[in-house]
């Protein structure tokens, strides 16, 4: 991936006003601008009037739109400038019988701008009077939360769900069957991993990779779009044959056999066969209470579900180096006392040095390899009670508990756990055969990594059924300096899309950090073939697990030039970030890096680091030319023997020159359209 251009700009359509001629057409007038000024000079062939009727639904139906004009629109005359009148070829007697409510929407598309849409919904006899919405069963709102301005099919130009089930209606086109890429059909099945056949449907070769696709969140949490709107509660409400065969594509409506909906290939269920032909009946045995109780997510997957909370009150280091951490847990809103694990995360905080960021390094890492054939490499690892440090319950709901930091001196348990001596010296190999497993020799390998108690430290704690990890910043000696801290993107941000589930091992981006950190990498990734001794220092790898190089791969997935896979397995190639990222052209926020740095969270202290370009930029612009630029402007003093693009952090950085604010080609400008 290359550099992206700066985002343009995008139509507003305002001032919308449907009519009828004296020739019965439908006619709108509106206002184009762009800001504040008016757009001239349109022509018919950059304008178009969408018209769809609502047919109301009986006998267990829901109502549907059903789709009747698109386009040829026959004239096109400009008023007073940037306003104009659209006359379109249909008459009020082309729509569709029985319906009642019409839904018109306006919209422009010009060359060099964003396409822009407006429109409401009216009674024929009164076009130029709103009328309440008709049929809103989603929230446009939630879509956006993780789409951004809208997605990809169609170039960003329909970027409403209010205009998408105008043409995506049941009567679609005539070419294919009623509902099979109507609005619920093909966006339930895009989220589900289950459009194989809409993609040959979509014109231009929109869809090519939507069989491959993961949607982010729990597909169980309906809720996620179906909010706040008129008729949200549909799903549950009203259960058709179209919305539960959009999901549950093994279901057959003619009395045959089928897989049931929990079938697995390795435990098959039968599905209870159905002999309807019409909805009449569907909520008979579907009543809204089953819907919802069949569709609620598993209490990992929504932190309401998750009963146990924790406080980290308080983390001390004795003279010894001992850390111990002091904290609070409550189940369902009364003292826990009877816990006996909890997982932690122990990590200092790096300070920047002149353009390079700040960046975690933990004390809990260890030295490990998943290949036979590859070297043991630095991984992130937490530290669980049965490591042998000292858990203490103080039967009122708070504990302590006293890590044992397994160091060069403590692997084999014989030491007392001391921070000042952090050596990450033994191998965890097991499960694999050849020369790099501890039984044929390599038992340890050093990696010191200094204590600096005038540093902030972060303390993580992970407990079973917790609903957000508790952690604590702080800085051992002395105990009283304020904490400077590093808060780059914080879990609300991802929930956006990802809901409330657990992401890896864990909920929380400050508990996350705490393994993957600067000085952790793949175990799969050791590079050559090193004669290794136990005297030989750690290896470090060829594909960091660095928490910004890992989600900023995943989430450009199929626009990196070189792809992306990790942990031997896990292939992100053909992930596509639903917000529209690279820059197509079309969309005014090209990669907008606010969507997850949010820098109206007070908390998050460095959001906006994303605008003072540095090493995380080749995580996504990863391409040849790209990756060459950022290392003839990365001088490290010390450089390791690395391969080529791969950066210890101990490197000096002069990318802000040109690439902070106020740079001849600043981050923000390429990221999000601002002007320098």
């Amino acid at each position: 991936m290359g550099l992206s251009v700066a985002a343009i700009q995008t139509l507003a359509v305002s001032d919308v006003v449907f009519g009828v001629d004296a020739a019965s057409n439908v006619t709108a007038s509106f206002r184009v601008a762009v800001g504040a000024t008016a757009v001239t000079g349109l022509t018919i062939a950059e304008t178009t009037i969408y018209l769809a009727g609502l047919i109301p639904g009986t006998a267990g139906n829901s109502d549907e739109w059903q789709y009747w004009t698109g386009v040829a629109d026959t004239t096109l005359v400009e008023g007073p400038p940037g306003t104009y009148l659209l006359t379109s070829n249909k008459l009020t007697t082309d729509a569709p019988a029985a319906s009642t409510t019409q839904r018109g929407i306006v919209r422009v598309a010009k060359t060099g701008l964003n396409t822009g849409l407006g429109g409401y919904d009216f009674a024929l006899a009164a076009p130029a009077t709103p009328v309440a919405p008709g049929k809103d069963v989603v929230n446009d709102a939630s879509c956006k939360e993780c789409h951004g301005f809208g997605v990809t099919i169609h170039a960003y130009g329909r970027n409403d769900t209010r205009t998408c089930v105008v043409c995506h209606s049941p009567n679609y086109a005539a070419t294919i069957a009623p509902h099979e890429a109507d609005m619920v059909t093909m966006v339930h099945q895009i989220h589900t991993n289950k459009a194989l056949t809409l993609g040959a449907l979509h014109m231009a070769g929109h869809g090519e990779n939507w069989p491959g696709l993961a949607y982010p969140g729990t597909i169980l949490n309906c809720q996620k779009c179906h909010n706040t709107v008129a008729q949200a509660s549909n799903w549950q409400d009203k259960p058709t044959m179209a919305a539960c065969d959009s999901c549950h594509t093994t279901i057959t409506f003619d009395g045959t056999a089928f897989a049931g909906i929990k079938s697995t290939a390795t435990v098959p269920v039968a599905g209870q066969p159905h002999t309807e032909t019409t909805n009449a009946n569907c909520a008979l045995c579907h009543p809204a209470a089953k819907m919802a109780a069949d569709h609620t997510p598993a209490a990992n997957k929504l932190a309401s579900l998750r009963p146990v909370t924790s406080t980290v009150t308080g983390v001390t280091v004795d003279v010894d180096g001992g850390v111990t951490v002091a904290f609070s847990v409550q189940e369902n809103g009364v003292a826990k006392t009877n816990l006996t694990t909890a997982t932690f995360t122990l990590a200092k905080l790096v300070p920047a040095y002149g353009d390079a960021p700040s960046y975690w390094q933990s004390y809990l890492s260890k030295i490990r390899t998943k290949s036979a054939t590859s070297p043991p490499v630095i991984q992130g690892r937490t530290e669980v009670v049965a490591d042998g440090g000292l858990l203490t319950n103080n039967g009122d709901g708070t504990y302590t508990y006293k890590m044992k930091l397994l160091n060069a001196a403590t692997f084999n348990l014989d030491g007392t756990g001391d921070i000042r001596t952090i050596a990450h010296a033994h191998n965890n190999s097991s499960g694999i055969t050849g020369q790099y497993l501890p039984a044929n020799g390599l038992t340890q390998m050093e990696f010191p990594v200094p204590y600096e108690p005038a540093l902030t430290h972060r303390v993580a704690v992970s407990i079973a059924n917790n609903k957000i990890e508790a952690f604590l910043d702080f800085v051992p000696a002395p105990a009283a300096t304020p904490a400077a801290t590093r808060n780059i993107v914080s879990r609300d941000a991802c929930n956006k899309c990802h809901g409330e589930a657990q992401l890896h091992a864990g909920y929380a981006i400050e508990y996350c950090v705490g393994c993957h950190n600067q000085n952790s990498f793949d175990p799969f990734s050791g590079y050559g073939t090193p004669t290794l001794l136990t005297t030989d220092p750690a290896q470090l790898g060829a594909s960091s697990v660095e928490l910004q190089r890992v989600v900023h791969k995943v989430h450009m997935g199929k626009d990196l030039v070189n792809g992306f896979v990790i942990n031997g397995t896990h292939d992100y190639s053909a992930l596509q970030y639903p917000g529209g990222v690279p820059s197509s052209g079309t969309t005014p926020n090209a990669s907008n890096c606010r969507t997850c740095h949010d820098e109206a969270n007070a908390a998050m202290t460095e959001a906006a680091n994303w605008k003072n370009a540095n090493r995380a930029c080749g995580s996504c612009h990863d391409g040849i030319a790209t990756q060459a630029h950022i290392a003839a402007n990365t001088y490290d003093p010390t450089p390791p023997a690395v391969p080529a693009g791969l950066y210890s952090g101990d490197e000096y950085e002069s990318c802000s020159i040109c690439h902070g604010p106020g740079g001849l080609a600043p981050v923000e400008q390429a990221h999000f359209g601002v002007q320098p």
